[in-house]
């Protein structure tokens, strides 16, 4: 299981068994290979003692459509759960190597491939693979994808009818483009889906999550409601929880606190700050957590890894921390619609106190403080440890206005060197300051000061920053924040007894103009999340303020876009606010997304007006 902040690292299930691509493009004139004819067949076996496997056979035919010679290589994974029993491509000999991931710091997966030429003499080539998956369960969720446009696709699945609970559905696909037929063939059910003018798969940039539009089928059943599936992985969370040194380590992690709250905020920052998050997606380790020893000497470890190094530190503590499983906002359906390993994709801590509601903590978020749940799972099931069963649970969702980034000018005007100067500070909370942070961190930049000052210029080169510095990067508080003096240029003109003001600060996150012109698939908005940017404004002695431009607001699908000019006794505050409760943009309504911003930064580019005392 994995969590991405993307940020955000989501994905669990089955990157072995299939590619996981992202976006939608038609076939066009420059699709130089198309696959003609791909088939699929899964054959679930049913051993004597109850075990169930899968037999796959894959066939595809790639066909050339232009003039020029294209490299093509046709390939499966597989991994200590899935074997490949069988390939060919012609005369051509399969290569086999590791399977690199550029999101998961360990797959554990190989891949089986040839490298294939298609000609103008011999424009079609076929490869077969055949593979068992040795423990149906993992056999959760198929892509139907591919790099290349699919012009017909067909699978077929082979039941035995011992197997009555389950079943197959399909997924992000419109009713004109797949057909499902259903027999019964001797002691087999057999459900054969066809379909037809596939798009190829195209990665973009802000898509949708994978898992809410590409077009795949679902297999459920196996586990016949979500307890069978907590338990299955309850069994495998049984590992060696000892760690040496254990009373040592709390002494060192809990010093100076004097409430459970605090030795509960020190635990977690501890797991935060020393620990890395890294992925392991497959087989087994995509699901049974490492032991909590060996988190602390590596010093890195998954969702799972981390989550349970958690609970352990703080039960030696007497905390009631249990470990939780959740399907993060990425997946389309709940746990309890589709208790399959595909609805289950991330790992946290429970702690349960005093018959209050479970306070959940993710590890994985290295700068969220005890008491906020991140959004990726927000509103999602959870299966909280309890014992023999679970606890299913609703996590709850937070209020948007939660999550803020907010930059704060305080300035003084010099008229005479036209020039607004004075202190900037800028403010991050809830998973903004997750966003923000992670990002500080993982810059390459040599002098990090340089890239806070970069937050606090407004965007603009002729401006000046000095003497930034942190107020609090404390992950265990609530707000994270810095500041520095700044000096703005272009902003002030006078024309003759009249100085002209412009106070936005041109820093509106989220709000750049997106392009259509060749994308593909829906624009998601990082997070919901309320960015405000302030100016207070002191009025230069001997200086009235002759006009102020008019408030602007605007609702808008993804929420509402404002600003205010208000008049204080001795100063102007301007006040721009983005409030964003809903991430999805139809790429359909791009355009009225871009009039609309554009719309609200005229309104806050209006320039107020001085105006010298007679």
């Amino acid at each position: 299981m994995t969590m991405n902040y993307s940020f955000i690292r989501f994905f669990l299930c089955l990157t072995a068994l299939c590619w996981v691509p992202r976006g939608l493009t038609a076939q066009t004139a420059d699709d130089r290979v198309v696959i003609d004819e791909a088939t699929e067949t899964y054959r679930y076996v049913v051993a004597p003692n109850g075990d169930v496997a899968v037999k796959h056979e894959q066939e595809t035919t790639y066909e050339l459509t232009g003039n020029l010679s294209e490299d093509v290589q046709p390939y499966v994974f597989y991994d200590d759960i899935i074997t490949v029993d069988k390939a060919s491509c012609g005369s051509l000999k399969a290569d086999h190597r590791a399977a690199d991931s550029e999101e998961v710091f360990h797959d554990g997966s190989k891949v089986c491939y040839f490298n294939a030429t298609l000609t103008p003499k011999h424009r079609r080539l076929t490869a077969h693979f055949h593979r068992t998956v040795t423990d149906a369960r993992y056999l959760a969720r198929i892509s139907l994808q591919d790099s290349y446009f699919i012009r017909r696709k067909t699978l077929t699945f082979i039941i035995p009818t011992t197997l009555s609970g389950v079943r197959t559905r399909a997924l992000n696909l419109p009713p004109e483009r797949v057909s499902m037929t259903a027999a019964l063939v001797g002691s087999d059910s057999v459900f054969t889906y066809t379909v037809t003018s596939l798009p190829a798969w195209k990665s973009e940039p802000l898509a949708p999550p994978y898992m809410q539009v590409s077009p795949q089928i679902l297999v459920t059943g196996i586990f016949p409601d979500y307890h069978a599936l907590y338990r299955w992985g309850h069994e495998l969370a049984q590992v060696d929880t000892t760690i040496d040194g254990i009373d040592s380590l709390l002494h060192v992690i809990t010093a100076g606190c004097t409430t459970p709250r605090e030795r509960l905020a020190n635990t977690l920052q501890w797991v935060q700050q020393n620990i890395r998050y890294v992925a392991f997606e497959a087989g087994l380790s995509g699901h049974r957590p490492d032991r909590p020893a060996a988190v602390v000497r590596k010093r890195y470890g998954d969702c799972k890894g981390m989550s349970l190094l958690l609970a352990t530190l703080l039960r030696h503590q007497g905390f009631d921390a249990r470990l939780t499983d959740v399907g993060t906002r990425s997946i389309p359906y709940t746990i309890s619609q589709c208790p399959t390993l595909a609805a289950v994709d991330h790992m946290v801590c429970a702690v349960m106190h005093d018959g209050q509601p479970p306070l959940l903590l993710d590890p994985t978020c290295s700068y969220l403080p005890v008491g906020y749940v991140p959004q990726h799972i927000q509103g999602r099931e959870a299966m909280i440890d309890d014992g023999a069963d679970c606890l299913l649970y609703t996590v709850p969702t937070l209020a948007v206005g939660l999550s803020v980034d907010s930059l704060a000018y305080d300035l003084q005007l010099d008229v005479d060197a036209r020039w607004l100067e004075g202190q900037a500070v800028y403010a991050v909370r809830g998973d903004m300051k997750e966003y923000f942070m992670t990002s500080y961190e993982r810059s390459t930049m040599s002098d990090k000061t340089e890239l806070l000052a970069r937050n606090l210029n407004a965007d603009d080169r002729s401006n000046t920053v000095s003497d930034v510095a942190w107020r609090d990067a404390d992950s265990r508080h609530e707000w994270a924040s810095f500041e520095g003096k700044v000096a703005l240029g272009h902003a002030v003109q006078t024309v003759g007894d009249d100085v002209y003001v412009e106070l936005n600060p041109h820093n509106n996150l989220f709000a750049l103009r997106l392009d259509t012109l060749r994308r593909r698939s829906d624009f998601e908005l990082p997070l919901e999340c309320c960015v405000v940017r302030t100016v207070r404004l002191h009025l230069p002695e001997g200086y009235t303020v002759e006009l102020l431009p008019d408030d602007f607001a605007l609702d808008v699908p993804q929420g509402r876009l404002s600003c205010t000019f208000e008049q204080e006794a001795d100063a102007v505050l301007f006040t721009q606010r983005m409030l964003i409760t809903s991430r999805r943009i139809a790429r359909a309504d791009v355009p009225a997304w871009n009039r609309s911003v554009s719309r609200w930064t005229d309104a806050c580019n209006e320039q107020i007006i001085l105006k010298r005392k007679p």
